[in-house]
């Protein structure tokens, strides 16, 4: 059976975007390798036909790197929502049967496949189906992928070895990934330290940076399906951070100042709060509720060069939504920042030790 390489993480740990980088890099390498998403749930998949829906990873992955194969083929198994109910645990061993074909096709001609997991290795356990049981479905080896930014990281990372080593499943190691700058030094040296002597080998300790990590005003516009009302040429902007702009003037604009490349959320009839968010400078304005501005507060985000957004939803589902968009990746996002995740997966992962563990 081909090799392959289960990438397994705790909650929104960056994943996909590891996932591309590691397959883009071995493929320098002369290693001809592929992804495989063998198990997606529906709430994350979303329509791209009529009746046809795919996962959102899956989509993202399959123009990011011009995979030939077909959906069903890249990710076999879907489970419902609702997903303990009684159809869904007589399903198992077709389960199983579908995503050991599926990986016999896409592993076709392949050196290795890096195999993506749930949001932790112990999601769909109760019908069998956790990472680590289909990483022994696959016989792949693990590797681990967490946000290091406090102790509990740590904690969760060591009980979730345990969890996988429960079934016998190799974990190579682990990714620190998304780690705050002036964590950075305490990560490779005293956390690395530690996990070693825990057994658990650090293979990576990826600082934070947030034009890789940080969605642009496009691709949030895109999800929100918002009407651009001004600013169309500087939608690439960056946005680190979201503001909703629920309070005085004065008072906001306090909050503002200390923010970089912000994205603020109000209403279109706050005139005087929009003002003076401009003056600010953000990465955009999105405006709530379909209320339109006045001519005021678009020649002056005209001179300010900021976008300026309008959707229908009120504050806070708009800005639940935004949330949400924060965490997706999407094709566009991987091919744009290439070069970043490459050089991120250069200078960070010790990925030639990963290499050798994974191919022998």
């Amino acid at each position: 059976m081909v090799k392959s390489l289960f990438l397994t993480g705790i909650g929104v740990c960056g994943k996909t975007v590891l996932s591309y980088g590691l397959i883009t890099k071995f493929k320098q390498e002369g290693i001809k390798t592929t992804y495989f998403k063998p198990v997606t749930v529906v709430r994350k998949r979303i329509l791209i036909e009529e009746e046809v829906s795919v996962d959102s990873d899956v989509l993202t992955m399959k123009e990011a790197l011009g995979l030939p194969e077909p959906f069903d083929v890249i990710s076999p198994c879907s489970l419902p929502e609702k997903y303990i109910d009684i159809e869904v645990l007589g399903k198992k061993s077709e389960f199983e049967s579908q995503i050991r074909e599926a990986f016999k096709e896409i592993s076709s001609n392949k050196d290795l496949v890096i195999v993506e997991g749930h949001k932790s290795p112990d999601a769909l356990f109760s019908v069998g189906l956790s990472d680590p049981q289909v990483a022994k479905i696959l016989g792949s080896k693990m590797l681990l992928v967490t946000v290091y930014d406090d102790e509990l990281a740590i904690d969760q990372l060591l009980a979730h070895k345990h969890f996988i080593e429960m079934h016998n499943v190799e974990l190579i190691g682990v990714i620190l990934n998304n780690v705050p700058l002036e964590m950075v030094k305490r990560a490779e040296e005293t956390v690395a330290h530690f996990l070693n002597q825990k057994g658990l080998k650090v293979l990576g300790v990826i600082p934070q940076r947030a034009e890789l990590t940080a969605p642009t005003v496009r691709e949030i516009a895109g999800t929100l399906e918002a009407e651009i009302l001004e600013g169309e040429e500087y939608l690439d902007n960056v946005v680190e951070d979201i503001l909703c702009g629920a309070m005085s003037p004065e008072a906001a604009l306090r909050w503002f100042r200390r923010t970089v490349n912000c994205l603020i959320v109000t209403g279109g009839d706050r005139t005087d709060l929009i003002l003076t968010a401009l003056e600010t400078k953000p990465s955009a304005i999105v405006l709530t509720g379909n209320l339109y501005p006045t001519v005021k507060v678009l020649t002056m985000a005209r001179e300010k060069k900021v976008p300026v957004l309008l959707v229908p939803y009120d504050t806070y589902t708009t800005v639940e939504l935004l949330r949400k968009a924060q965490s997706v990746v999407t094709a566009e996002t991987l091919k744009k920042k290439h070069s970043m995740i490459e050089q991120a997966i250069s200078e960070h992962v010790s990925w030639r030790e990963i290499l050798k563990n994974v191919l022998g």
